[in-house]
């Protein structure tokens, strides 16, 4: 996937792993609340990418993925209200989600001056990864509270 307001290509490997990379001049021209606004696309960009695929390959089987009953509506209304976050490991960048339909990056002021792209990538990947790896704890707990009773 690719953000239209900076020259940011990310990839989704393995439902969890992300690695972003920068075209040229991307990072260094770029402030925190300009690469925040891009970050928030590129991560809408990537669920929306893996939410296609997954159709893709579910219509090929008999499995249901779509609310049948009363029960998967409320477990698909409460999965969309699940909070999730993830950081990097210097706690610099922030990613955090609401049902993996709205999305907020934040970004401590002085962060880009002082990582590069490179160290900087890393962060955002670390960060995208454990707010994957949270939202899925957490909707684990959603279906157990809803289909084991």
């Amino acid at each position: 996937m690719r953000s239209p307001e900076l020259a940011i290509e990310a990839e989704l490997r393995q439902r969890t792993n992300i690695s972003v990379s920068f075209g040229e001049g991307a990072y260094d021209f770029a402030d925190e609340w300009a690469m925040e606004r891009a970050l928030v696309s590129v991560v809408e960009s990537l669920w929306a990418g893996w939410q296609r695929e997954y159709r893709k390959v579910i219509e090929d089987t008999d499995l249901v993925i779509d609310a049948e009953d009363l029960t998967d509506k409320r477990f698909f209304a409460d999965r969309d209200t699940v909070e999730a976050i993830g950081q990097s490991d210097d706690e610099r960048i922030t990613v955090a989600t609401v049902g993996m339909r709205k999305y907020s990056v934040h970004i401590v002021p002085g962060t880009m001056r002082e990582l590069t792209a490179s160290e900087f990538s890393v962060g955002v990947g670390d960060a995208t990864s454990r707010l994957i790896q949270d939202f899925r704890h957490k909707v684990a707990e959603v279906k157990d509270r809803h289909y084991n009773y």
